[in-house]
């Protein structure tokens, strides 16, 4: 099969191509600053608009795995028009080039749709985003809901993992300072399900293959604060967590509010797909793993 993935370059669309092409298909890989190393490059710059049906719809793929985003949540609330754009319009563009083709879609949307009042969420719960970066990502379900196109909502939660090396994620970061002896502050009040980009990308992939429909919660099968996860990634690469000191989110200069407990549900994910969301101790010795490839 033919397969689109927008944000080719990034921390999930790059482990996406990568194990897409291992499993045979044939990849286009879209970008916009960054070119992919793997796949057939098109560029794709999803705040021309007027651009980017025809774009996805060129290379004709019978599926798009849609991973670009404006993902920086402090950016996302100074430039929430950006965002918007990004986010949501862009997705909605994305959507009706798949309906059009008859193309099966699975945006990777966000746990930051919700606002974290009560904590694993399952995917028939109500959002309700406390930031114009949850607000953006939920348009862009809007969008896509409207569009009638076959599709599947893939919800994920504090992505991590190797692959990109422009910019650190949570995990790379904690390891990197850790790694150079630097002390790091870190919040214990806001819970999450951390996942590893591989494990997201081989569900992405079993996902596409079932054609699953709907709503799915792809993520790590952990509920942890960000404090116990940057211990646990210490411990498991055999790093010196007193490095690490816990602190209150108000203590962090931050423009947007963040959800004081964003935890996804798995447990339907774990009943569809043969590809099971990881535990975060498997997850984080696969990290490890990756790192000495």
């Amino acid at each position: 099969m033919k397969i689109l993935v927008t944000g080719g370059s990034g921390l999930l669309g790059a482990e996406v191509v990568r194990v897409f092409s291992e499993a045979g298909h044939d990849v286009v890989s879209g970008y916009n600053t960054h070119p992919p190393r793997i796949g057939v490059p098109i560029r794709l710059n999803l705040m021309e608009l007027s651009e980017i049906r025809s774009l996805v719809q060129k290379p004709r793929p019978d599926i798009i795995i849609h991973t670009a985003a404006l993902t920086d949540v402090d950016l996302c609330e100074s430039k929430p028009d950006a965002a918007n754009l990004i986010n949501g319009s862009a997705t909605g563009k994305i959507a009706e080039a798949a309906h059009n083709l008859g193309a099966y879609m699975i945006y990777v949307s966000t746990d930051y749709v919700f606002d974290g009042q009560v904590g694993s969420y399952r995917e028939e719960d109500e959002p309700n985003p406390v930031n114009r970066y949850g607000r953006s990502k939920l348009l862009g379900e809007e969008l896509l809901r409207e569009s009638n196109a076959t599709r599947c909502i893939a919800r994920t939660s504090v992505l991590y993992g190797w692959g990109r090396d422009y910019r650190p994620n949570f995990g790379t970061w904690v390891l990197h300072r850790l790694e150079s002896n630097e002390h790091i502050k870190v919040v214990n009040d806001q819970l999450a399900s951390p996942t590893l980009n591989l494990n997201l990308a081989e569900m992405i992939l079993e996902l596409a293959t079932k054609r699953h429909e709907g709503v799915l919660h792809l993520a790590g099968a952990a509920r942890i604060d960000r404090y116990s996860f940057a211990k646990q990634i210490a411990e498991t690469f055999d790093l010196d967590p007193s490095l690490i000191e816990p602190v209150k989110s108000d203590q962090i200069d931050w423009k947007a509010k963040r959800p004081a407990d964003s935890s996804l549900n798995v447990d339907r994910a774990a009943r569809v797909l043969d590809r099971k969301p990881l535990e975060l101790n498997e997850a984080l010795e696969q990290f490890r793993a990756a790192k000495r490839q």
